[in-house]
């Protein structure tokens, strides 16, 4: 049985700083991850996860399969997904400068900037997902 456990990957400050923690107590063990991305970050917490299973498996204790469910700040968001930072700001009515600071950690955004970036990233995706592309060259439309 596969154990789902939800991982935050967060943005500290300063260049190539990112950290991941599995948001639960569910283990004795800690698993935690450190890169200078957060796919370095998400990688080294799955290291962690082999290590501390062998670690168990050595003292004859029982591990779970995990699944890992990963949640984003605004930083590790921006690091992860390669979105132009002032485009998205602009798609979704916020000032880009502010939103450059939240996503470099120098500012931490109030919840209820956090809710209209979340909204506006939903709406990003579901407008994304209904754009329809042309199937061939646009001059082949002529």
């Amino acid at each position: 049985m596969k154990q789902k456990l939800t991982v935050i990957v967060e943005k500290g400050k300063g260049e190539r700083n990112f950290s991941c923690f599995v948001a639960e107590d569910w283990s004795k063990y800690g698993l935690i991850g450190y890169g200078g991305t957060a796919r370095e970050a998400m990688e080294d917490i799955k290291v962690s996860a082999q290590e501390c299973k062998e670690l168990a498996e050595e003292r004859g204790e029982e591990w779970p399969e995990l699944e890992f469910t990963y949640l984003f700040d605004v930083g590790a968001f921006f690091d992860y997904y390669p979105l132009n930072i002032s485009a998205f700001a602009k798609y979704i009515g916020m000032n880009a400068a502010q939103l450059r600071q939240y996503a470099s950690a120098i500012k931490e955004p109030r919840q209820a900037t956090l809710d209209k970036i979340h909204a506006g990233m939903k709406q990003f995706l579901q407008d994304i997902g209904t754009v329809p592309l042309i199937d061939r060259a646009v001059t082949a439309y002529a």
